[in-house]
Formats: structure tokens, sequence, C-alpha cells
């Protein structure tokens, strides 16, 4: 807290010479926050102020103490400080919350440290890529905790970000792997890449002279990117990418429960998406629109190198890529599935299985949604409705008949359609058909709809030749032809299904 001189001086200069307050904390050694603070107020504001303050606290016989032990140590805790305080003056009974306060108020009045000073410069689109490592705990909601590595990217025009983790400390296969998603993710490569001095890039730094891990300097080679190290114990020289590492671990695994390390990389693609979509303090724009303009600018990634992209499907069964919404199988809304751009296809596959769900052209505009209606099916409940309805009507038969489990397990890829097949049947077909015809079904080793078809036409028509033959006694057919024709039937349904 200033005193009603300094406060006078502040006044007199703002108000009489219309000095600036810039002006104003270089000429009284002040800084400009503190000038500006009383800048704002009356004199009348200030007489409440000062007689508020004047003689309550505790700690003023102790202030040259103070004053004198931070000239000494501008940089000493406000928590050690305190200690040493109170061995001196054991009578002072005010808590360190408030010796905080005094000490900002000695602080503010004393000189300020030289700090050191920063000049921002913007990068060119498409030529620097940051790239840092961290590690941090991740708490899981078993109450236990696991140890998680991570890996930065930072695209250092635009800003957008990418950031790899595993739950094991980085090895060169490691960190070229998360090289080969971050490729995939900023869909090119930047012209350079900026590290510290990790083992994983450079194994040695002498005089600014440089020996490069042989692995991951090949990597580089190949890929067509330039790495630079910086200089040792200098992070601001890649500061952008250090604030993100801030971010990821205040930002993002600060205070969340997680289930495993997969619901960690989901949660993290989630909180990605974001983190790109905010307004950047530095640049005043959005990182995901300024990269949308800068990945034209990037390196085109060898064919070699192109591996899929993870990306999680939010509620609705939506996928985000290059600016437009691609939709997935309803099955995988909220869980990832892998990406890849393939000639002018987007192909969506099953990160488990590696089975391919859906393929989509890509639109060259941007902000649309392609959509193929059929994601939004849900074929499991409609298969198990079709399944009960069909075991319903054909229970009135045969209770205990396997048939329609069976024609599902032997036509998986088919079985709505086998199933409406096998309803439509049961409406055409009399009981006394289906009677006769369910024994000879459950002896087959496979069944299809069409197989089914045949046995109940050919026990139909026989029951027909066999009405005519009873209202018309006369006719001088014999049984054995009945027979004989049914014994054909079966002997041509047996060459049909060893074929």
């Amino acid at each position: 807290m200033i005193g009603d001189m300094m406060f006078s001086t502040i006044y007199t200069l703002r108000q009489k010479y219309g000095k600036s307050q810039r002006q104003i904390a270089e000429e009284l050694h002040l800084s400009k926050t503190t000038v500006n603070k009383y800048c704002r107020m009356t004199e009348e504001e200030w007489n409440t102020h000062s007689c508020r303050r004047a003689g309550r606290s505790e700690f003023a016989v102790a202030e040259n103490f103070v004053r004198n032990r931070l000239l000494q140590k501008p940089c000493l805790r406000a928590s050690r400080l305190y200690e040493e305080v109170l061995e001196r003056y054991p009578e002072i009974s005010a808590k360190q919350r408030a010796f905080r306060y005094f000490v900002k108020s000695i602080k503010e009045q004393l000189p300020q440290p030289p700090k050191r000073v920063f000049s921002i410069v913007e990068t060119e689109p498409g030529l620097q890529i940051q790239v840092d490592l961290g590690e941090e705990k991740a708490f899981l909601t078993s109450g236990k905790y696991i140890k998680l590595y991570f890996c930065s990217f930072v695209l250092c025009h635009s800003r957008q970000t990418f950031v790899h983790c595993q739950a094991n400390p980085y090895k060169t296969k490691d960190f070229i792997e998360a090289h080969l998603q971050a490729f995939a993710f900023f869909h090119g490569i930047a012209k350079e890449y900026v590290y510290d001095q990790t083992k994983l890039v450079a194994l040695q730094e002498k005089y600014r002279e440089v020996l490069f891990n042989n692995t991951f300097f090949q990597f580089a080679n190949h890929a067509g990117f330039t790495p630079y190290v910086c200089e040792g114990y200098d992070p601001q020289s890649k500061g952008k990418v250090e604030r993100s590492i801030q971010e990821i671990k205040q930002g993002f695994l600060y205070g969340r429960d997680f289930e495993n390390l997969a619901d960690i990389k989901e949660k993290l693609y989630i909180w990605l998406d974001k983190f790109n979509l905010r307004t950047h303090g530095t640049t005043g724009k959005i990182p995901q629109l300024l990269w949308e303009q800068e990945q034209e600018l990037l390196k085109t990634i060898p064919p070699s190198l192109i591996q899929p992209q993870s990306r999680k499907a939010d509620k609705t069964g939506l996928i985000s890529y290059a600016g437009n919404k691609y939709s997935v199988p309803m099955a995988f809304q909220n869980r990832l599935v892998l990406i890849q751009e393939v000639e002018n296809s987007l192909i969506i596959s099953d990160p488990a299985t590696t089975e391919t769900l859906a393929e989509h052209k890509l639109s060259l505009e941007k902000n649309k949604r392609i959509i193929n209606r059929n994601h939004y099916r849900n074929y499991s409940v409609e298969l198990d409705e079709l399944k009960n309805q069909t075991l319903s009507l054909i229970s009135k038969y045969q209770p205990d008949s396997d048939i329609v489990n069976k024609l599902v397990s032997d036509n998986p890829k088919i079985a709505r359609d086998q199933l409406r097949a096998l309803r439509s049947l049961l409406d055409k077909y009399d009981e006394q058909t289906w009677l006769e015809a369910i024994p000879i079904l459950n002896q087959l080793i496979t069944l299809r709809a069409t197989l089914i078809e045949n046995v109940l036409k050919s026990i139909a028509d026989q029951n027909t030749v066999h009405n005519i033959l009873t209202s018309y006694s006369s006719a001088t057919i014999p049984s054995s032809a009945i027979e004989a024709d049914l014994n054909f039937y079966m002997q041509v349904l047996n060459h049909d299904q060893s074929n």
C-alpha cells in the first residue's frame, strides 16, 4: 500500500500534467497495475481507503525487517517470511493470509526485478511445428492412478494442437508413432520441427553441434522435415508448445477421473476438439479455422507413412474431418473409429477388427453433413423383433423347433431378409403342410429360405395329388408314383445341399 505522499504525486501527475499510466509507473518506479489502481481513485475514496487501512495491521512492527529481507531476497516466499517474522515477533497473532496481503503491499513499493523480454514473432503458415513431452498422474475411478506420458504437437501459425498419449515412457519407436499420428491429424507435414534436448531426438549437443538419434534422423529425412534442437535450459524458445503442456495437465487431466487408458484417449480427443475451437489469446482467432487454411501449405505425407487416424463419433453418430461431418453406424455413436483418406473417399473402420464400417465420398465444400441413412437404422433391434415375431408364428406348429435360430445362424449377413421370407411362407402355406415340412427341415444340414420354400411346395403338391386321387377314385394313378415323386425330390434336395 502506498502512502499519502505517493498518492498525491500520482494524482498530480495524472490530473495536472496529463501523463499516461505507463509514464507515471516508469517515473515513480511502480508497477503499471499499482498506478492504474490509484489513478481510478478520487481523493475522497483515497481518504476513506487510507483511514480504513491505517494502523490496522499487526505486522507493522515488522515492516522494516520484511522490507530489508525482500530487498535482499526478492523471490522469498511469503510462507517462509511469515515463519521468520513470528520467530522475531512472537506477540503477533495474525494469520498467514493477512501476512500475504501485508507482503504484497510492501512489494508494490519496492523496485521490481528486471524481467526477460520476449519478442513475439509469428511463424509463417506451414513452416514450423513445436513438439514437447510431458508426464502427469491420471486418476482412475477405482481410486488408483496411472502415470500418463504424452507428446504435444503445436502448429505454430494456427496454434492447432494434437496430443498423443500412452502409459509407458516414450521410446524412439513410440515417438515416431506419435509423429505419424500427428501427420495424419494435421493432414500434412511442416518444414521444421522444434524439440528440446531429449535423447529421442539428440544424443549430444556441443557448441551447438547436434549429434542426432540416428533412427529418428532417418525417419525425419524420409518424412521430409528438418528437426531443430533448442539450446539447453531455454524452454521459452518453444513457448507455444510449452503452454499446451500446462493446458493438458491443468485443463484436461486435473480434476478428472478416468476408467482406464482407453477412456483417457477418448476424452482427450473430445477435449482437443473443444481446445482447438477456442479463440486463441495471442492470435485472437480460432486455431481450427486457421488450420483449415494452413494445411494447404503443409507438405504432402509420403504414401509409405500414411496411417489411419483415430476419431470419436459424437452422440449423433458423426465424426469431423476436413471441415465436414460424416456418419458412422449407430452402434459406434460415442465410440472411437479409425478414418483414412483413400483417393477421394473417406474410409471408416473398427479399431478392434479393422473391418470397414462406412465409406463416404469426400466433399469439397465445408460445413456439410454427409450422412448414410442406413447408419441410423438399429439393425440389432430389428433382427431381434423379427426373430421373436417369427418364433411366435411357427410355435403353433412345433414349439420346440429350432428352424428360426438355424436360419439366422446359417445366413448371418442376410438374416433379416431370410426371416421376412419365412414369415411370408408361414402365411402362404397351411398348417398341415407345415406340420409335415418341419420334421424334414429339422434334418437339413443347412437352411435357406429357398430350400424351405421348395420343401413346402413339394409337400403341398403331393397333398394336392392325393386329394385329387381321393376325389376321383376311378383314376388309375398308382400310389407308388406319388412316393417316387417325393423320393426324387429328396434326392435333388440332398444333392443341392452337398453342393
